[in-house]
């Protein structure tokens, strides 16, 4: 891991405190290139490949699954359901409910 060591000290807090909060449910997609993208290093796992359009989906901490340019990679088992919400925030768009496979745009 690298960069760490450049926090500010009130981020260092800052995530502390989050770690301290009760799970929400929340999900967040962020860059493969974000150095917040630990997925492989600190947690079970392939790494996601730090490339600018790589997105990776995670819930309470958790990576869910990676959209590696135009398909999805799921980097743990989920529900249908479940699936269908994390491929369409990986993607930014509503998309039909897979598990893993190709969702790039038609036409």
């Amino acid at each position: 891991m690298s960069g760490e060591q450049f926090a500010t000290p009130d981020a260092v807090e800052r995530l502390r405190e989050v770690r301290r909060t009760a799970s929400d449910g929340q999900l967040y997609v962020i860059s493969a290139a974000d150095p917040l993208n630990l997925s492989g290093v600190v947690t079970a796992g392939e790494r996601v490949r730090a490339v600018a359009t790589n997105r990776v989906a995670y819930r309470d901490g958790v990576p869910l699954a990676a959209l590696e340019g135009d398909f999805i990679r799921p980097l743990v088992q989920s529900e249908p359901a479940i699936a269908g919400e994390v491929a369409s925030a990986l993607a930014g768009r509503r998309v039909p409910a897979v598990t893993s496979g190709y969702v790039g745009r038609s036409g």
